[in-house]
């Protein structure tokens, strides 16, 4: 294996790590729907990585160089996709209504094409993923190795390692999504949730 791919690696574990709008979407999911839909929402949000893996492969990056106002509308794309998705959570949070004491009753739980659709938009509009693969990963590839071939290498390394965190999400909410799906967890999960991908959309105005 090449070195630049170590090097690489090095780099991705803790950004894989960092717990960010995709972790939060699959954790929130596998509580609502049980761990097929987060399982569901983990291959939605890879899924989105191995598009902007195949873009930044195939030049996306080199045009964003040339036509910077691309990168400014999906920078802002994304910070109003996020808060939208905070919002969302937040007034769950203090609906009225009551939840379902089980994620197999709970009619706001997504379907599994709902889920996965929510998990590649969350990561196609999230600043962060975009910024590791059009600006960060074209970095780690040497000026002499093929560059459509190496970016598409390290897309893999980047995708093996999240869709490894975020299924064991999905089976942490999963499994615990009885209990989390109870009224007074379920209110918490969501308004920690909401808050946490405000902050988000807020970091990336900055």
């Amino acid at each position: 294996m090449p070195g630049y791919v170590w090097g690489f690696a090095a780099v991705a574990v803790p950004f894989v790590a960092t717990p960010g709008a995709s972790t939060a979407v699959v954790l929130r999911n596998s509580v609502a729907g049980g761990v097929r839909t987060g399982i569901a929402t983990a291959l939605g949000v890879n899924a989105g990585s191995i598009l902007y893996g195949v873009l930044t492969a195939f030049g996306l990056s080199i045009t964003l160089r040339h036509w910077p106002d691309v990168w400014v509308l999906l920078r802002f794309a994304g910070v109003g996709y996020l808060a939208w998705l905070g919002v969302r959570s937040i007034l769950r949070a203090v609906s009225p209504r009551p939840a379902a004491p089980a994620w197999a009753r709970d009619r706001t739980a997504p379907s599994a094409a709902g889920a996965a659709r929510e998990g590649f938009i969350t990561n196609m509009l999230n600043p962060s993923i975009a910024t590791f693969y059009l600006l960060v990963i074209p970095q780690f590839i040497p000026v002499a190795a093929p560059f459509a071939r190496s970016a598409l290498v390290l897309t893999a390394v980047h995708v093996g390692l999240a869709l490894a965190y975020h299924l064991t999400w999905a089976a942490a909410g999963g499994t615990l999504a009885e209990w989390l799906g109870r009224t007074r967890p379920r209110r918490i999960l969501e308004a920690v949730t909401g808050v946490a991908l405000l902050a988000l959309a807020i970091r990336f105005l900055r």
